[in-house]
């Protein structure tokens, strides 16, 4: 016989919340200390002020702000006057390899999904995860120039999907169909194998 349980109280709904979006993973012990790398693909070059301020203007105006409590919007509204210093700033970040504690903070806010039908289940709220703005920038520029690199120098594989321009979840579903539709013009048969929910292969 199955029994629920209701979680009524704060702390119970946050015990409930923590269990799902945490689940205990054992993982094996990676000590990276001894392993080789291969030799860089590419060099590093030092941020600009262009680079800078495209990143600054891509941000959501109204997004909520990090444990720092600057919104994007102040950025934005105030980016000629803040960029000569966040420049030197952000090399000098690299130039003596010291990450800003404050910047390794983040805050989990759980919210719930628009359009679902019972809150009271766990799987209809999501996690945004609230980071400190100004680092939130240099880790845009840095996304920028890793996702320019793998595309100039190939590192990833054509039909690699997610986290690249023009590789988006949509991306992928117009490439499976067009796989598909291309089977089936040559009087083919196609079989689909999914893993976790994610289309691996198709013949």
């Amino acid at each position: 016989m199955q029994t629920h349980q209701v979680a009524e109280s704060n702390e119970e709904k946050g015990r409930l919340l923590c269990k799902t979006f945490f689940p205990n993973i054992e993982r094996e012990e990676v000590n990276q200390v001894d392993d080789s790398y291969p030799i860089p693909k590419f060099a590093f070059t030092p941020l600009t002020d262009d680079q800078i301020y495209r990143v600054i203007n891509r941000l959501g105006l109204y997004k909520a702000p990090g444990l720092d409590g600057i919104p994007n919007a102040m950025l934005i509204q105030c980016t000629d006057l803040i960029i000569p210093y966040l420049r030197p700033l952000y090399q000098v970040i690299f130039k003596l390899g010291v990450y800003p504690n404050s910047w390794k903070g983040s805050m989990m806010v759980i919210l719930k999904k628009p359009g679902k039908s019972n809150y009271s289940q766990p799987n209809a709220h999501k996690l945004v995860i609230l980071i400190n703005t100004i680092g939130k920038v240099l880790s845009a520029c840095i996304v920028e120039d890793l996702t320019s690199m793998v595309k100039e120098h190939g590192l990833l594989p054509s039909n690699h999907f997610r986290c690249r321009p023009g590789r988006t979840t949509m991306d992928s579903l117009h490439y499976v169909a067009k796989i598909i539709k291309d089977a089936w013009r040559r009087k083919e048969v196609v079989s689909t194998l999914f893993l976790e929910g994610t289309p691996s292969q198709v013949w």
